[in-house]
């Protein structure tokens, strides 16, 4: 008998489903008109950070005397740095490596002897001081230097200044887009970031004596892109 009266109410329930007055789908998208703008704004320094790796190598066939002779050259390095003002903290020198050296004849394989290399990398607070030490390495062991990278301290800030300059010139964008459409701003809808990473500049160091005079840095320019989607009045 329940079961009977819970099939009676379901049945009643869509005949009443049905009478109700159909209402007509609408036609027209209400959603409000809306401009996508892109703009980018970029700011130069001049870079005020220098990262320089380099590499203290020996070739041989007594693994612990060329550890020896390269650890030997390292610790005038650091001596010298250190000397220079250059805190511990920004000097690393623990990488070590122990590769064999093999020569080939007729396909088959001979060893020669081990090469033990030692990795430094000195960052520089002040990049002028780098060349004298670059001179300094390669007159003592340093045999290679691989490319320095100069960086700008403060990155992070100049990129919010960027981004800033970037929001106003979207912003000016779309005033005028909407100006020439004869519709008016109502506020924004989605804001977008694509930016990339701050830049890092390389230039290559030749395998010579380094001059003040002729080792300049330049300027990096931070930049910043953005995408803004305005909301915008409907049209007159």
């Amino acid at each position: 008998m329940q079961r009977v009266f819970i099939l009676l109410i379901i049945a009643t329930t869509l005949a009443l489903a049905g009478c109700q007055p159909q209402v007509p789908a609408a036609t027209h998208s209400t959603a409000a008109p809306t401009v996508a703008v892109s703009a980018s704004a970029s700011v130069a320094a001049v870079p005020d950070r220098l990262q320089l790796s380099l590499s203290v190598e020996r070739l041989g066939q007594d693994i612990p005397a060329l550890k020896t002779e390269v650890d030997k050259i390292t610790a005038n390095l650091l001596s010298y740095l250190r000397e220079q003002g250059i805190s511990d903290t920004a000097i690393q020198s623990f990488a070590i490596r122990i590769t064999p050296q093999y020569r080939y004849d007729d396909g088959q394989q001979h060893l020669t002897g081990y090469q033990v290399s030692r990795r430094m990398v000195i960052d520089f607070h002040d990049p002028e001081q780098h060349s004298p030490f670059l001179e300094y390495a390669l007159n003592n062991g340093v045999q290679r230097v691989s490319e320095p990278q100069l960086t700008i301290s403060n990155a992070d800030e100049l990129y919010q200044q960027a981004l800033t300059q970037a929001l106003e010139l979207a912003r000016t964008k779309a005033e005028q887009l909407a100006l020439t459409a004869g519709v008016t701003i109502m506020g924004v809808q989605d804001i977008r970031e694509s930016s990339n990473q701050a830049p890092v500049t390389r230039y290559r160091v030749p395998a010579a004596e380094m001059q003040a005079d002729v080792s300049l840095p330049g300027q990096q320019a931070v930049e910043a892109r953005i995408e803004v989607v305005y909301r915008l009045s409907q049209a007159l």
